[in-house]
């Protein structure tokens, strides 16, 4: 409608404003009222796919993501709008009407555009007058409070529902599908471990390259060494013996490790039990022993093979047979792993390429995506590579504690040659070899007839003598002594500090106590070799030593000595 020209303060008469008043209330219900409804809708529908999904197990757990809670109030928005009832001037004019029961007067009032005629004055006048007497928020009151309440219910009950309604599965499409994430998961979780085992080889590999190149070195010195030493110079001797064997004692220690030691100490079954499997496994050993990997690389690099053949494989039958031959391969590297090199980190290098096998096979039978099948192919094929790598580590770590044990041994050699005066460099300028220098060696002592109960134990390196004490130790001393052992050492020194006694001062008890007391420090010889990582060059001294201690001391009859007295 026009605007009136007669107008109130504000710019618009009375019954003007009364109108628009009551207009913008009606409009504003409309609107309410629409997200109301649609809300409502939004939040059931919500309900009932929840209800669905869970019911009938179409969604695995992790699919059932509560992002798309958002878009229920996003959702009602907009149908809200888009949807919701338009309100007319007419409309609140009628409202008018009904609420202040003026017969038509405020819809004449609202179309007097329309209109022509002299009365049009008379009816803004009556409007003018009724508008004062009526109120906007009685004509169209705001009531919210209940329709709020019932949405703030319905939108609770749909998080409770989201968040507590149980996960039914009576089709096993839920578990099926878990399974499957899982599997994703776990070949996701495979390639990450091999990449980052990967590259930590490569950073140990680079230190072990350096300190193969030293550990060289110092081998060469030490022959320079031999070459160089005269008989007659055996306290200068000694000392430069004696220098060589700390450096490569620290060398043999920072190479060592558990799992390399039972490897190199494994005995290779020369008899071959097994079948051709058995012969198989104790080669590998045999070259892994003399730091060689090559044989085992082989075999990685033919499973490799068979694994590439089993991804193009046209039938079933065909993709399952070479599926069975890559699993055996990889089952026998896996046990030479486990039971012969004693690798945990080889074992499991295997063990992830079994799990990805096992994967890529699966994935093939029920015709899955492409993307699963590559994934376990990349997954198996990261995990070879990721054994190779290992078996090099333990093939130069291998050759690196050979090198070591047998420079050790040849020095324990020299020194018991020098100590009898029969070190002379001279008679070594012909060898060039390690086993050489060391084979040149036990012949000097051979004509020597070198007592091999005297030699390097003199001065710490072996059998016989006291070895002097080194209290430093970067880690800080640590008091590890048995009680048991101190007891045992006790008794022993009691029994034999006696020069002379008869048979009836021996106790039988105390006899038998002496005899556990000798077995039990002699079995924890091996023990406490193993326990404090000895260097091979120290190992056949300490036990010669405890081989040495008597069973039990014999008596004579009447005032006789011990038999064992002489050992004293």
């Amino acid at each position: 409608m026009s605007e009136v020209k007669k107008t109130d303060v504000d710019g618009l008469n009375k019954a003007v404003s009364l109108l628009n008043r009551v207009h913008g209330r009606m409009k504003t219900v409309a609107l309410g009222r629409s997200f109301y409804s649609w809300g409502m809708v939004s939040v059931g529908v919500g309900l009932s796919a929840i209800a669905v999904v869970r019911l009938f197990g179409l969604l695995t757990p992790a699919q059932q993501r509560l992002e798309w809670l958002a878009a229920i109030p996003l959702l009602t928005v907009v149908l809200a709008l888009v949807f919701h009832r338009r309100v007319e001037k007419t409309s609140a004019a009628r409202a008018l009407d009904s609420y202040g029961q003026t017969r038509d007067l405020f819809l004449t009032f609202a179309t007097l555009g329309n209109s022509a005629g002299d009365y049009q004055p008379l009816v803004e006048q009556a409007a003018e007058h009724a508008a004062s007497k009526i109120k906007p928020t009685e004509v169209v009151p705001f009531q919210f409070g209940r329709p709020l309440s019932l949405a703030l219910v319905s939108v609770s009950a749909l998080i409770l529902a989201t968040a507590f309604l149980p996960q039914f599965d009576p089709f096993g499409k839920v578990e099926a599908a878990v399974k499957e994430q899982e599997k994703k998961d776990e070949i996701v979780a495979i390639r990450k471990a091999a990449r980052t085992r990967k590259e930590q080889l490569k950073k140990d590999a680079k230190i072990a390259e350096e300190s193969s190149g030293e550990i060289d070195k110092q081998i060469e010195s030490l022959k320079t060494s031999f070459r160089e030493m005269k008989p007659q110079e055996k306290q200068a001797n000694s000392k430069v013996l004696q220098n060589h064997a700390k450096a490569l004692n620290e060398q043999w220690k920072m190479v060592s490790n558990e799992d390399l030691r039972k490897m190199l100490s494994e005995q290779v079954d020369n008899q071959n039990f097994g079948g051709e499997r058995g012969k198989k496994l104790n080669d590998w050993l045999k070259d892994l022993q003399d730091g060689k990997s090559e044989a085992l690389k082989n075999e990685i690099e033919q499973a490799k093979e068979t694994m590439e053949a089993m991804m193009e494989a046209k039938t079933p039958e065909d993709r399952e047979k070479l599926a069975t031959q890559l699993k055996r391969q990889l089952q026998d590297i896996k046990k030479f792993s486990s039971d012969k090199a004693k690798s945990k980190d080889l074992a499991n290098a295997l063990e992830k390429a079994l799990k990805s096998l096992e994967a890529a096979q699966k994935s093939g039978e029920k015709g899955e995506s492409s993307e699963m099948s590559e994934e376990a192919k990349e997954a198996l094929q990261e995990s070879l590579e990721l054994a190779k790598a290992e078996l090099e580590e333990m093939a130069r770590d291998a050759s690196d504690m050979k090198k070591l044990e047998e420079a050790l041994k040849t020095l324990q050699e020299a020194e018991k040659l020098n100590q009898q005066g029969q070190m002379d460099g001279e008679q070594c300028e012909g060898c060039k070899t390690l086993a050489e220098y060391s084979q040149m060696l036990k012949e000097m002592r051979a004509n020597g007839q070198m007592d091999d109960g005297e030699g390097m134990g003199q001065k710490g390196f072996g059998k016989g003598g006291e070895a002097q004490e080194d209290d430093t130790d970067p880690e800080g001393y640590k008091d590890e002594k048995s009680k048991s052992q101190i007891k045992a050492g006790k008794l022993l020194m009691s029994i034999k500090s006696r020069e002379y006694a008869s048979e009836k001062d021996f106790d039988p008890n105390e006899l038998r106590q002496y005899e556990s007391s000798v077995q039990e420090i002699k079995s924890g010889v091996q023990a406490a070799i193993e326990g404090e990582q000895v260097p091979p060059g120290y190992v056949d001294g300490i036990k010669a030593y405890f081989d040495k201690l008597d069973s039990a001391p014999k008596t004579t009859d009447g005032a006789g000595a011990p038999s064992g007295e002489e050992n004293r």
